[in-house]
């Protein structure tokens, strides 16, 4: 029971989250994250350099039964769908902008360790070892109960440009 939390972001993860006022405002919401009608874009640092500059993750994610604390890429598991497109890139890290088609726990994390290239800071999926998660979750895109469609923003922490500079 999270009252007026409409959504969640892992613990390690920055960004807009979105909380409602009331129960009705609450459920319109969240429905919303069901329905897959949100936008949600997020913009990361991963090791290495990507071989395409924009490509489509398809891969089911499942429980990992060995370390019940995580998530892996599995045949049993259920439907994630993962876009990035690359941003900026140097010898050592990819800036990637990330857009989940599905909302599954540590998707952007499982789907980014499975193709090779982790999130820095994520030691849980083979990350290197960071300060911080490099994950954000920049925009979201959503319906508000008045009917108005509306975008909220958080801007790029400042070690994301200090990070991407110094490797």
């Amino acid at each position: 029971e999270r009252a007026g939390i409409v959504h969640r972001l892992d613990r390690a993860t920055s960004g807009v989250i979105v909380c409602a006022k009331n129960a009705d405002a609450l459920l319109f919401l969240q429905k919303q994250f069901a329905d897959r009608s949100t936008v949600k874009t997020y913009e990361a640092l991963v090791q290495g350099q990507l071989a395409q500059d924009h490509a489509i993750i398809d891969m089911p994610i499942e429980r990992n039964p060995r370390r019940p604390q995580t998530f892996r890429v599995g045949a049993n598991g259920k439907s994630a769908v993962t876009e990035y497109k690359v941003v900026h890139v140097n010898t050592a890290l990819s800036q990637l902008q990330l857009t989940p088609k599905t909302g599954r726990t540590h998707q952007l994390r499982v789907h980014l360790s499975q193709v090779g290239h982790p999130i820095v800071g994520d030691e849980l999926y083979g990350g290197l070892a960071a300060e911080r998660l490099f994950l954000h979750a920049a925009s979201l895109e959503i319906t508000l109960p008045s009917g108005e469609r509306k975008t909220f923003s958080a801007p790029l922490p400042l070690e994301f440009a200090a990070t991407l500079e110094q490797q």
